[in-house]
């Protein structure tokens, strides 16, 4: 199991944490969000969320603070982040890695 901290584009203080097993798919990672916010997703199926990578153009991991200063395109992407395959693993490299720990940010 990892921890991942999720948080809503644009939105400051809606950071979440979400466990998941490293070796289930990003869709999965869709899955157990809207289980933890069902609320927030209640018009939106699991598959239609749109996952970005939170990793800054350097390398380091988006800090809670910086949520809400993320500027996004016409389509609603984060600007400078890339989208999460929801057919790949959450260890593949792509994404997290198989020895991927989670910091503080």
């Amino acid at each position: 199991m990892v921890l991942l901290n999720c948080a809503l584009v644009g939105v400051a203080g809606s950071a979440f944490p979400v466990d998941i097993d490293e070796n289930k798919s990003v869709g999965h990672l869709k899955d157990a969000i809207k289980a933890k916010k069902p609320n927030d997703f209640k018009d939106v199926d699991a598959d239609k969320l749109q996952l970005f990578l939170a990793k800054t153009e350097g390398g380091a991991w988006l800090a809670g603070a910086g949520v809400a200063a993320v500027t996004v395109d016409g389509d609603g992407h984060p600007q400078g982040f890339e989208l999460m395959d929801p057919t790949l693993w959450i260890k593949n490299p792509k994404h997290f890695g198989a020895n991927f720990q989670p910091g503080e940010g």
